[in-house]
This record gives C-alpha cells, structure tokens and sequence, in this order.
C-alpha cells in the first residue's frame, strides 16, 4: 500500500467520523424542532463543505458520487437523494443562512483534515472563505458543526 493510500484511508476515516459527529449535533440541537428534511440538507450541505478541499481537483461527478457515499453510511438512500436535490423554500431565510453557515464550516474543517493529513493544504477558492476562515490543524480538537448550529 503507498503512502498516498494511507493518507487517503485515514481521511476518510476523518470524514466519517466528522460527519457523524455533524449527524448527532443535529439530532441533539434539533430533534423534532426541523424537519428531517431540512436536517438531511443540513448535514449533506455540512459534507459537501467538508469534502469540496479534498475533491477540489476531482470532476463534480466524483465529488458528488463520494458526498452520496458517505451520506448512505447515515441516512437511507432515498434521503440521501432528496437532501442532494433540495433547494430552500422561497423566504426561507433561516434554512438558507445556516446552509451557507454549515457549509463554510465544513470547508474549514476539511482544509483542517487536509493538513493534518498532508505537509501541504491543496489551494481551495470558496465563496465561504472569508466565513470559514483559515483552517488550523487545532481546529480538529473543536467541533465544528456544533459551534455552527449554535450560533
């Protein structure tokens, strides 16, 4: 196995565990208070940030294959399918400012994963940057999705 296999494994392994971990913040922050529609969205936006970093050189349709895989890990498929083709109701302005929270909140922490998992953080130009901010490998010790559903 080449070390490139390595690093890859143990970030999807990171993913994994980080996207669960989003996964319980919701049902603990939300339960019966979202619908789980819009938590599914929450959680498939969350994932989309957190693996844009990793996938950035990769076509869409391979980023949007692995989001599917792992959401599947979670959520049974038709979810999964649901939660990837949602878009928020007109005026949902809530629905639509916490996507754009969770998904920048992903970003950063996927940039985290990526240097603690590499020397080098691979360049990302994001439309959150500014709202993530830069990404410190500490940043793994904090949890991300529950300091963006807190807010």
């Amino acid at each position: 196995m080449s070390d490139d296999t390595a690093i890859r494994r143990s970030l999807s392994e990171e993913i994994g565990y980080w996207l669960e971990s989003a996964s319980r913040t919701l049902a603990k922050r939300y339960g019966d208070g979202v619908p789980l529609a819009k938590q599914d969205m929450l959680l498939a936006h969350y994932l989309y940030g957190l693996t844009a970093v990793v996938h950035a050189h990769d076509a869409p349709a391979a980023h949007l294959a692995a989001v599917r895989s792992y959401l599947e890990r979670l959520i049974p498929p038709e979810r999964v399918a649901a939660a990837l083709q949602a878009i928020p109701e007109a005026g949902d302005v809530w629905l639509e400012n916490t996507l754009d929270r969770v998904e920048a909140i992903g970003e950063k922490q996927g940039h985290a994963l990526l240097a603690r998992g590499a020397d080098v953080i691979i360049p990302f130009s994001s439309r959150h940057a500014p709202a993530a901010g830069l990404a410190d490998p500490a940043t793994i010790e904090r949890d991300p999705p529950k300091e963006a559903l807190s807010q």
